[in-house]
């Protein structure tokens, strides 16, 4: 028997699928149109590592067995090439991204390929090319004149290595998810989409789309739906008010104190009544230097400043109680205000430490002996049943929810409401690597958007890309770059000098691929009408709350602005699994890959496959 040679039989079939374009698919004529798509690669280091190989071999797996079933089966390939993690590299290595990348790029391309699946090479996409993030700006514009962007001034995640804001979901444990930094907060002015104006919708649609259950249960809890009361606490003398979020209004009448986090505004605004003003700024100063992990750390002992002077009023029972500044209270969680009681073990340990009374209001429902609650030596924090509530005693915790709300509605003083743990997507990365974002300031006119016949604003070519660690990009030392002409009076203007963030050239790219033959437009309405949304999706997930969250968010937006009819992208997704190496995941990241090309070399891409599918 002639001996097996891999690479001569895998050369010649390769070949012979490129000659006879045995897995493109015309698209217009299709007759069973399936979309079959893999998380396309960033080309973030010198090549794929077996860990990439194996998820895409699962997906050109399942792709195979659809063609086998008589499918025009739609398998494209492209690189997520801009953004940190790419820059990261060109400068760990002191190459241009531009350089560097598009030499990674070309040796991906040559991998993938060796790797024999189905890739239908002629509607590649790179989201580096100028013909890509035109059409990113052009995303971009139509959230912005739909009212879907916007910029503020925030206090936000800072990574001090990346040098550049995060968004909240790329910060896990407090820590940057691309380099385990641990990340400080930093207020500076920034670009937001409002992703939190769709949180119901991203919530309820979970319930009838086809994913993998750990996917939807982590985007569940990110979200994190609360339904309970906002309460109104009066500042007396003043024409101010505490307003909190709570769903424990049944401990209401044991509140004793309310803390603010350190970003209220309304500690400012009551600045000439606070006695201890100096004392107070100078904790809210020290906060600024903390992880936000630090500061909710349950390890870490919490600390605080009374604001001296200035009292609230209990809506339960007009009782005046003190209001402090904590930082373990967050300035964009609720309304970065809680009211405080005996309830609550952190609340609980914290009025210990400080001297401040506390009260119950809440016992067990069938505890024989509530000394201990009572006698304030143990935290109650369980449903139970109310006294020390007025006309609310004897309800049970869950009875007396409504009823108190209702109360305080009909006292104007409360109202129901629901909050999501969902923050706006932070977008502006003060990053060189990026696609621009498409925005012109001028003194006379204000924020205009640069109009769309201008489109792209070309990412300009500079000497040195590296991050500048301040609020501002490398983008800002270009005068040619900065400096324009204001599209609406024609004066003298200024460009936005940061790039957007990586996953907003993500978050459409599958509507993309189908239509790479046209250029006019970002995705014709008869293709996409036939082939999305996509049919199988497999990929990471640790992108459940990154990539697959603001994937759902635009393609709802596009469904609403009328440029497409379905409003989830993604009929079907499953998440693979990973492989791991020296105990954690396998990761260019963590410096633990291992380079498939050693074994196509000597064992050919087939074996590879199979080795890795029965591993």
């Amino acid at each position: 028997m002639e001996k097996y040679n891999p690479q001569e039989i895998e050369k010649k079939w390769r070949e012979s699928w490129k000659k006879n374009k045995t897995f493109q698919v015309d698209l217009s004529k299709a007759e069973k149109p399936f979309y079959n798509l893999m998380m396309f690669p960033y080309p973030s280091a010198e090549g794929l590592h077996v860990g990439n190989t194996y998820a895409f071999t699962g997906s050109d797996i399942y792709g195979r067995f659809k063609k086998m079933q008589g499918y025009d089966v739609f398998e494209p390939i492209g690189f997520d090439a801009f953004g940190i993690h790419s820059e990261n590299f060109a400068i760990k290595k002191g190459i241009h991204p531009k350089v560097l990348i598009k030499k990674n790029t070309d040796n991906f391309r040559e991998q993938l390929k060796s790797l024999g699946c189905l890739f239908d090479w002629s509607h590649e996409v790179d989201t580096t090319k100028p013909e890509y993030y035109k059409w990113t700006q052009w995303l971009f514009l139509q959230l912005f004149k739909a009212g879907l962007a916007y910029k503020k001034k925030a206090p936000v995640d800072w990574c001090p290595s990346c040098k550049t804001v995060l968004a909240d979901e790329q910060v896990i444990d407090g820590k940057c998810e691309r380099c385990d930094s641990e990340v400080i907060q930093k207020e500076t002015e920034q670009w937001f989409f409002k992703i939190t104006k769709y949180a119901e919708r991203l919530l309820k649609n979970l319930e009838k789309i086809d994913w993998s259950e750990r996917t939807k249960i982590t985007q569940r809890n990110w979200i994190g739906k609360s339904e309970g009361a906002l309460i109104k606490f009066l500042i007396p003398n003043s024409q101010f008010r505490v307003d909190v979020f709570t769903t424990r209004v049944d401990t209401l009448f044991s509140g004793t104190f309310v803390i603010l986090s350190p970003e209220h505004e309304l500690i400012f605004k009551l600045k000439d009544k606070i006695k201890n003003f100096s004392a107070v700024q100078k904790y809210i100063e020290d906060s600024k230097i903390k992880s936000e992990l630090e500061r909710i750390s349950e390890e870490k002992e919490k600390t605080g400043v009374e604001l001296e002077g200035i009292k609230a009023i209990n809506p339960a029972n007009n009782e005046p109680i003190a209001v402090w500044v904590a930082d373990f209270v967050l300035g964009h969680y609720g309304t970065g205000a809680v009211f405080a009681d005996a309830h609550d073990e952190r609340d609980f340990v914290f009025a210990k430490k400080y001297n401040i009374p506390l009260k119950t209001s809440l016992k067990p429902v069938n505890s024989k002996d509530d000394s201990k609650i009572i006698n304030l030596e143990e935290c109650f924090t369980d449903e139970g049943i109310l006294y020390n509530s007025a006309q609310f005693n004897g309800l049970t915790s869950a009875e007396a929810r409504p009823a108190i709300t209702n109360w305080l509605i009909q006292k104007s003083l409360g109202e129901s409401m629901v909050s999501y743990h969902l923050r706006d997507w932070l977008i502006s990365r003060q990053r060189y690597w990026g696609s621009p974002i498409p925005i012109i300031y001028c003194q006379k006119c204000g924020i205009q958007p640069v109009p769309e016949k201008d489109l792209p604003v070309l990412l300009p070519d500079v000497e040195d890309f590296r991050p500048s660690g301040t609020d501002k990009s490398p983008l800002a030392s270009v005068e040619k770059f900065v400096k324009t002409k204001c599209p609406q009076c024609g004066g003298p203007a200024e460009r936005e000098t940061d790039v957007s963030d990586t996953f907003l050239d993500s978050s459409w790219y599958f509507l993309r691929y189908p239509s790479t033959d046209f250029n006019d437009k970002p995705f014709d309405e008869k293709i996409t009408k036939k082939w999305l949304p996509v049919d199988m999706y497999i990929g990471g997930q640790e992108h459940a709350v990154l990539h697959l969250m603001y994937s759902r968010f635009i393609t709802m937006v596009l469904k609403d602005l009328g440029h497409i009819d379905f409003e989830e992208p993604f009929e079907k997704f499953r998440a693979h699994g990973l492989l791991t190496k020296s105990g954690a995941k396998m990761s260019k990241s963590k410096g633990n890959v291992v380079n498939p090309d050693d074994y196509y070399k000597k064992y050919g891409a087939d074996t590879l496959r199979m080795y890795l599918m029965f591993i």
